[in-house]
């Protein structure tokens, strides 16, 4: 196996490393982000049960506060997990252009290679057409 062979090979390896990166990343975001939308359903369920009771409503303000710094590091978490997520895509682009320019230059030894195999079959047949042209000739 060719050394770009085994080059494209690894980068591949690399870039699928990657993905399984971002994808774990991405997943981490959406948690994140649905922890928030269950704290904010949370919130507003307890907004009507404490119109309902008296006591829920006596208690409420000491959960709206709660929940709003909870809401709070969960948005710096988001925030933080969205760039992490972008970070890993930049670099995942990146890889795949220099996995793509390895592929590129494989592809192009590859053709160079059959190219010259074909040259070389061709000599080979013309060579054989012209011996025989001469054996025709001299008898």
């Amino acid at each position: 196996m060719s050394v770009l062979r085994r080059l494209v090979r690894y980068r591949r390896h690399l870039l699928d490393e990657k993905r399984r990166e971002l994808r774990e990343l991405e997943e981490r975001a959406a948690a994140i982000d649905k922890a928030i939308a269950d704290l904010d359903d949370n919130v507003v369920a307890e907004q009507r049960f404490g119109r309902r009771s008296t006591d829920a409503f006596n208690g409420y303000g000491s959960f709206a506060r709660a929940a709003l710094e909870r809401r709070a590091a969960l948005l710096e978490r988001l925030s933080e997990a969205n760039a992490a997520v972008d970070r890993a895509r930049d670099e995942l682009l990146d890889m795949f252009a220099e996995a793509k320019r390895y592929e590129i230059g494989l592809e192009q030894q590859l053709e160079a290679e059959r190219q010259e195999r074909e040259r070389q079959s061709q000599g080979a047949l013309d060579e054989a057409a012209l011996n025989q042209h001469r054996r025709r000739a001299d008898a």
